[in-house]
């Protein structure tokens, strides 16, 4: 599962050693400045649209990058039954995080507060 932490004044984002493979990096920094929002969502697997680069357990995972062909690619690393926040993002090649995290709550309020 990806790990994520506010470290001064940017959201910094790292991926399991699996992960990785399907997103192509290690880690994703974004600017706090570049969040538009953050919110948590309740059913992330529902969440994604448009083709995919990435891994897919049907019901299960997905992670990887979503959106292409849709104008915003979607940064995924979600699971079933697990916590997700969603953050919008203004500019980039990345217009969107979707992230299972343990505390996803948390974390949406403190990026919210800081934004």
């Amino acid at each position: 599962m990806a790990k994520a932490e506010i470290v001064r004044d940017r959201l910094r984002v790292r991926f399991a050693w699996w992960e990785r493979l399907a997103v192509w990096r290690a880690e994703i920094t974004v600017p706090l400045a570049r969040i538009r929002t953050a919110e948590t969502v309740d059913d992330p697997l529902a969440r994604t649209r448009g083709g995919r680069a990435g891994i897919l357990v049907s019901g299960v995972c997905k992670v990887g990058i979503w959106g292409l062909g849709t104008g915003t690619r979607q940064l995924v690393s979600v699971r079933r039954s697990k916590p997700a926040l969603r953050i919008v993002l203004d500019g980039g090649k990345v217009g969107e995080l979707l992230l299972s995290l343990p505390d996803a709550a948390g974390l949406a309020e403190a990026i919210e507060a800081r934004a």
